[in-house]
């Protein structure tokens, strides 16, 4: 059920004493954990040596940052109950980590699987690590998290921009540790010249890129369909919408007045757009902020714990980010983005005073570093 860039379960061990991290994302509908873990990795290079062990489809493209890793397939990718999958990812990890000696686990998940917090019994030595995302709806249960927390040597929640109106279901709980906002940004953003020249887009264009994610919560082909319309129509045919795919999507996705793109990480490639339309996503949400880029903010109402509305409301509170849940606010959105463009000189300081909340995981990897010398 693993696949990956290492051969027999071995990962390569770290060289001048260093400590092994493994990261173990989940599955996911989006990028989120994935994309976290390898910030800390990268920001954490000097101090442990980073593998990964992944559910999520999208496994290759951390190879493409230079890490190793294990993909093992999820239940939902293999069908099969969660008692049977727990106990074949039980015997996985234990043989894991029967091959490689690791300091720590850094989990980023909503819940510790239970192959792996049988594993953490049988090891007790081995410190887990919950990077947890915080903005859990009102609605998410939360019975299940004093047994999973009882597993940890620490907790970490990034900061989120919706902290301030967080009312959610973790919002009471004293368990954690927040850390600073975690972006991946390992390379430098690129001029707008620089940035259309590697993305192979006409420079005499302009452009809007459309980021609504892989569509593997619910279908989002409508409304992306709303969305470049909208672009193209107000912008009498100025504006071209530039669709990102997920690496998690199969499909190109794209229409016959729009283009298609697949980059990841997409970030250093921003300033080739005018704004951004985009899903209220825990990483999305965070690079417009760090890159001061406009935007339209589409929050999915159908994420399982996320909630996105409040990231986008707490991010629509600047002056050149909006937010929008019909097709009136679309148009009536779309229509202002464009006005900005017109105007870019104008700049808020609202969104700047977030950046230090942000980094590029450097406090989550010292606090994991702290953690395993304890």
């Amino acid at each position: 059920m693993s696949s990956g860039n290492v051969e027999n379960l071995t990962f390569s061990k770290p060289s001048l004493n260093k400590p092994h991290v493994l990261f173990v994302t989940s599955n996911g509908a989006g990028m989120g954990h994935i994309t976290r873990c390898m910030a800390i990795a990268h920001s954490g290079s000097e101090d442990f040596h980073a593998s990964f062990v992944t559910l999520s489809s999208s496994a290759e493209v951390i190879a493409q940052q230079g890490f190793e890793y294990l993909h093992f397939a999820s239940s939902g990718t293999t069908g099969q109950p969660a008692r049977i999958w727990n106990n074949n990812f039980y015997q996985f990890f234990n043989e894991l980590t029967r091959k490689n000696h690791f300091d720590a686990v850094v989990f980023d998940g909503t819940w510790i699987y239970r192959g792996l917090r049988d594993i953490l019994v049988k090891k007790p030595d081995l410190k887990l690590v919950w990077l947890r995302r915080g903005l859990w709806k009102k609605s998410a249960s939360i019975d299940q998290l004093p047994e999973m927390e009882a597993y940890c040597a620490q907790i970490l929640t990034p900061w989120d921009i919706g902290d301030r109106l967080d009312e959610g279901a973790l919002s009471q709980r004293k368990a954690q540790t927040q850390v600073r906002g975690i972006v991946l940004s390992n390379g430098a953003l690129f001029s707008r010249e620089s940035a259309l020249e590697e993305l192979r887009l006409a420079p005499d264009r302009n452009y809007a890129l459309v980021q609504l994610g892989a569509g593997n919560i619910n279908d989002i082909s409508d409304i992306r369909q709303k969305v470049t319309t909208a672009i193209r129509v107000q912008s009498n045919g100025s504006v071209i919408p530039v669709i990102a795919s997920s690496p998690l999507s199969n499909h190109e996705q794209s229409d016959a007045n729009s283009i298609s793109l697949r980059r990841y990480p997409i970030s250093p490639y921003l300033r080739a757009f005018d704004f951004v339309v985009s899903a209220a996503g825990y990483n999305s949400i965070h690079e417009i902020i760090k890159w001061d880029v406009p935007s339209l903010v589409i929050p999915n109402l159908n994420a399982s714990t996320d909630d996105q509305k409040t990231r986008a409301d707490a991010l629509c509170d600047d002056i050149k980010h909006f937010t929008a849940l019909s097709d009136i606010e679309i148009d009536t959105s779309i229509g202002a983005l464009l006005g900005w463009s017109e105007n870019r000189e104008q700049s808020t300081k609202q969104v700047a005073g977030y950046l230090k909340f942000i980094d590029n995981g450097d406090e989550a990897a010292r606090a994991i570093s702290e953690t395993i010398r304890l």
